[in-house]
């Protein structure tokens, strides 16, 4: 449908690209003039610190060169004595020629000149006085030595390591002057403080040294001169004297490597710019021209925020949105709020044997048969998994949820036709009507979980409502959870009875042990319900490995030939099953030929590698293997086939229908005639009436169980239980 406000939209669209465009760009510029500037600035920083390095390392070079000179006592010897012509081949040529002093000056305790050498045009002769711009330096180290040598006879010691170094204006042009005494380091040539000479090297700052500095220093287009840098590819360093004022400026070429960076790139820049500008007119151009089109993107984008995909229904986020908001609406007298969580019973089977890919082609195909069943008022969702979730509005009489539920289990539970193949999957409901539980979403969920845990307890592939009894029949399973762990850890509370399996005579062949629970916190437990719980819990292995030790290790001191136990099929699945089973023989000392081990039929057996293994080895060692609950729609025929089992066991269920005409009588010998064909030991369960073992005595059955044979006996009745059988075996016989 078209947006009347779509060309106000292209416009709003438009100006806000163009603006934000132009703040971009104009912050890019900024933040990369910016970057530039930080690093030419950074660059500039470790260039003068380079060069204020270099330039101490020169004033310490003329000072270390003055050394090598003034601190040598045949220095002081040959000075005191006028020796010209030594102090011009040892100080004044050796300075000159060697480091390139300028001017070199041997100054009396007068202040007058003792020796002058000089290269430049200004020429000092022996009786002058120093220029003024040396006389500063001069007083100064003459102050310093006056002070370090106070009281002393001898001063060589006390002012051997003073020296002035610093940058004066000589004759207009700038230098480094460095001042020294002469000294001697040894105490044979004593000087008597006041009395001592001292050494004066001039270093003009000229290209020389700028090049030397600049090279050092990895500095270009070095030069000192008067004048700061002017301009703005230059960098200056100031050399002041001892007053603070600047005598000279070193000056090299600035490295600019950010402006560099911005020439090399300019042409690139330039290119981009136009681009971007070619760009952003084609795309203001497609902005204005496919408005519809972004709003349909738009629209894609909240429906797949909110939207499963592969179901193609809404998503927990939007579903729980969607309750919240109903709920609100019903508390201020909207319509009542009915909320069904649906789960897909034996989804993981298909994933596990077809794949993923299969998984979710029937997820997608449940999708839509749940989108074709809910009514337009109604919201149909994926909550994750294979669990899905319906809201229902203005529905609460439960005699019409009812019908719509189970419509929905029947319609779920058709079968599907993947590309894999056909697949048969149920579906559980579990429903909570809102204004009955609560008005909290948390407590319409929970409840709705709660209703639905019972449909999958129940059979599953069925539909349950929420009722109070059903919170409490869940923390009641709980309570005997816990009640459960702490038995089997403390092994304390348990027992078993032992109901006998007799022939037709009444004579006992076998006993089956049964688990009993008489001190349960809840009163007492069935056994089904504590077996149940621990199957679930993941307690039946310990449980199971209790009573078959407990069941042996009775069964061991009597006369019994065989005890059957029953074992869950997911103590079978385990793969060290077999190796407990032979580890509980011989640790009771019970022959594996009296051992009967009963496979019920609360879970569907496996076909998988563990449990093949295991009851092959089991039969292997002489274990009966017997197939309980036969026909009861978990065991069947492929059971039988699967894991080539000794013995069944027809359930009580078809011998309580004995004899009413119902079609149950030719089960019943179906059954029988299946297990004589394949040789196995066929027992009836539930045989509590003379009639039902004649009926099966007629069928052929010749193994029985049930009161009419004994009621379930504690261990200790079990020799007066044997006695029993035995005069009934008589008296029948």
């Amino acid at each position: 449908m078209p947006d009347v406000h779509a060309p106000s939209f292209s416009i709003q669209a438009v100006i806000s690209i163009l603006f934000a465009t132009c703040a971009t760009t104009l912050l890019v510029v900024l933040l990369g003039f910016a970057a530039m500037r930080q690093v030419d600035a950074d660059s500039a920083a470790r260039e003068h610190q380079s060069a204020d390095v270099e330039i101490q390392e020169e004033y310490a070079r003329l000072s270390q060169e003055q050394r090598g000179s003034t601190l040598w006592g045949q220095t002081v010897l040959q000075v005191r004595g006028g020796n010209i012509g030594w102090m011009d081949r040892n100080i004044g040529f050796w300075l000159q020629t060697q480091y390139g002093h300028d001017a070199v000056h041997i100054v009396r305790p007068d202040g007058t000149l003792q020796y002058s050498a000089s290269a430049q045009a200004l020429t000092l002769k022996p009786g002058q006085r120093l220029p003024a711009e040396l006389e500063g330096p001069v007083g100064r180290l003459r102050h310093q030595m006056h002070e370090m040598s106070a009281g002393l006879k001898n001063s060589s010691a006390a002012i051997s390591g003073l020296g002035i170094t610093e940058a004066v204006r000589l004759g207009g042009r700038p230098a480094l002057v460095g001042v020294a005494p002469i000294v001697a380091w040894v105490e044979s040539v004593p000087q008597r403080p006041g009395s001592e000479f001292i050494h004066v090297s001039v270093q003009y700052l000229d290209s020389t040294l700028a090049e030397r500095i600049s090279r050092a220093g990895n500095l270009r287009g070095a030069f000192f001169t008067d004048r700061p840098p002017t301009r703005w590819s230059e960098s200056g360093y100031p050399l002041r004297n001892a007053e603070g004022a600047v005598v000279a400026w070193f000056v090299w070429q600035a490295d600019r490597p950010g402006l560099r960076m911005v020439q090399a790139m300019g042409p690139a820049l330039a290119l981009a710019g136009l681009l971007g500008a070619a760009l952003l007119a084609w795309l203001l151009r497609r902005t204005w021209r496919d408005t519809e089109q972004l709003h349909r993107r738009a629209t894609e984008a909240r429906y797949l925020a909110s939207n499963d995909l592969l179901a193609g229904l809404p998503n927990r986020m939007h579903f729980e949105q969607v309750l919240a908001r109903a709920l609100e609406e019903e508390g201020r007298g909207g319509p009542p709020v009915t909320l069904l969580l649906i789960d897909l019973d034996r989804f993981k089977e298909v994933n596990d044997t077809l794949g993923h890919a299969a998984g979710d082609e029937l997820l997608r195909q449940v999708a839509a048969r749940l989108r074709a069943q809910a009514r337009a008022s109604d919201m149909a969702a994926r909550l994750g998994g294979d669990e899905f979730g319906l809201i229902l509005l203005g529905l609460q009489d439960k005699d019409r949820l009812s019908a719509l539920c189970s419509g929905l289990v029947q319609v779920l539970s058709q079968p599907y036709r993947l590309e894999a193949g056909e697949v048969h999957v149920g579906a559980s409901i579990g429903g909570a009507i809102a204004g009955e539980v609560g008005s909290s979403m948390e407590t319409v969920l929970h409840c709705a979980d709660v209703a639905l845990y019972r449909a999958k307890k129940e059979g599953r592939a069925r539909f349950r409502l929420f009722t109070p009894e059903m919170d409490e029949t869940r923390r009641r399973r709980r309570r005997i959870e816990q009640a459960l762990w702490q038995a089997l850890d403390q092994k304390d509370g348990l027992d078993l009875a032992f109901q006998p399996i007799c022939s037709p005579e009444g004579r006992i062949v076998a006993v089956e042990a049964l688990a009993r629970w008489p001190s349960a916190p809840e009163g007492m437990v069935s056994p089904d319900m504590f077996i149940d719980i621990a199957e679930e819990c993941g307690l039946i292995h310990a449980l199971g490995a209790w009573i078959l030790e407990r069941a042996c290790r009775v069964i061991a001191d009597t006369g019994l030939a065989r005890v059957a136990v029953n074992v869950s099929p997911l103590q079978v699945r385990r793969g060290d099953f077999a190796d407990e089973v032979f580890g509980i023989l011989e640790a009771t000392g019970l022959p594996s030929s009296r051992l009967e081990l009963e496979l019920t039929e609360h879970f569907h057996l496996d076909p998988g590698a563990a449990t093949r293994a295991n009851l092959q080895a089991l039969r292997a060692a002489g274990v009966t293997i017997t197939l309980d609950d036969f026909a009861t729609g978990q065991s069947l025929l492929q059971d039988v086939r699967d894991y080539e089992v000794d013995a069944i066991k027809i359930d009580r269920t078809f011998v309580r229908r004995l004899g009413e005409g119902d079609g149950t009588d030719d089960v019943v010998r179906a059954v029988l005639a299946l297990g004589h064909a394949r040789g196995l030991k066929v027992t009836a369960e539930g045989v509590e009436t003379v009639r039902q073992r004649e009926i099966l005595l007629g069928m052929g059955c010749r193994l029985f169980q049930g009161y009419l044979f004994g009621m379930p006996v504690e261990s200790g009745r079990l020799p007066e239980l044997m006695r029993r059988a035995a005069e009934q075996a008589e008296v029948t016989g």
